[in-house]
């Protein structure tokens, strides 16, 4: 069992989450560009707006409302509530190219919604609201993040399910162990399954293998002193020998003004930009 922490403010902490650490792994670089640069006139971070994470965004904000409601709502409330979010992002906003682009994301996102909403009966009773969990890794080091879904099985324990909305089987499911460490900490309950749900293939959740978690636990430590390591020595290599990878070079293009800015998200402090070519 990952043991409960007591929660206590920690000054200047380096939070650390599963998209982070994927960034980071990825490339250095890029890490840099999306995590830790800000805006030197607005202290904001940099973010391209992509039609593929409007999709998922809006998609996994109406099935958390439908959640939230206790599953109450029927489905015309559920699409009502999905098409409203979509408004706020047609366009350059969403990172849409054309409007024929934005017609076929959001036709994928009602078709993802209607699976859901009619295989959600199948989903086991959720554990009580939550908002992000955190688990302190190191002195200055929080591992931070809020699963998609925690269900409560017969037996007490907890299934922890990601939805997904993109086609493309996940390879590591260290998302779902991350989350099932923040969760089990949280709920002092036990793990004992971990799911992948993808909407967009119409099929049932996929389970994954479920490894120790004290052992994730330790490798999730090992990799968050590397980004901390590397803040210190402020080194930010890019995974490419000659030039930029293609996203490195889509935040380079933005800092030199090649964007187009659309609004800023004042809550999670984020200019958000379109990107012709991204």
């Amino acid at each position: 069992m990952i043991a409960k922490q007591k929660y206590e403010y920690i000054k200047d902490a380096l939070w650390i989450s599963y998209t982070g650490l994927k960034d980071f792994l990825k490339c250095q670089r890029s890490y840099f560009l999306k995590n830790r640069y800000r805006d030197p006139k607005t202290g904001y971070r940099l973010q391209i707006a992509s039609p593929y994470m409007t999709l998922g965004s809006l998609v996994h904000d109406a099935i958390k409302w439908y959640l939230q409601t206790g599953r109450t709502a029927d489905k015309d409330a559920v699409i009502k509530k999905y098409r409203n979010h979509w408004l706020k992002y047609r366009g350059k906003r969403g990172g849409f190219k054309t409007l024929e682009e934005e017609a076929e994301f959001g036709k994928r996102g009602l078709n993802m919604l209607g699976f859901f909403l009619e295989n959600a009966a199948n989903l086991e009773p959720n554990a009580p609201l939550y908002d992000f969990l955190r688990y302190k890794l190191d002195e200055k080091i929080v591992l931070n993040g809020k699963p998609d879904f925690l269900g409560i099985l017969p037996d007490g324990s907890l299934h922890v399910m990601d939805f997904k909305t993109g086609t493309r089987d996940e390879q590591d499911p260290i998302q779902l162990h991350t989350y099932a460490i923040l969760a089990q900490a949280h709920l002092q309950k036990e793990v004992s399954q971990i799911s992948y749900w993808y909407l967009d293939k119409k099929e049932p959740p996929k389970e994954a293998v479920l490894d120790p978690l004290e052992e994730k636990l330790l490798w999730l430590k090992e990799k968050a002193l590397q980004i901390a390591k590397a803040i210190k020595e402020d080194k930010w290599e890019c995974k490419e020998e000659d030039g930029l990878c293609s996203e490195c070079q889509s935040y380079q293009d933005i800092i030199e003004g090649k964007g187009e800015f659309q609004f800023s998200d004042n809550e999670f402090k984020k200019d958000i930009y379109f990107l012709q070519k991204a």
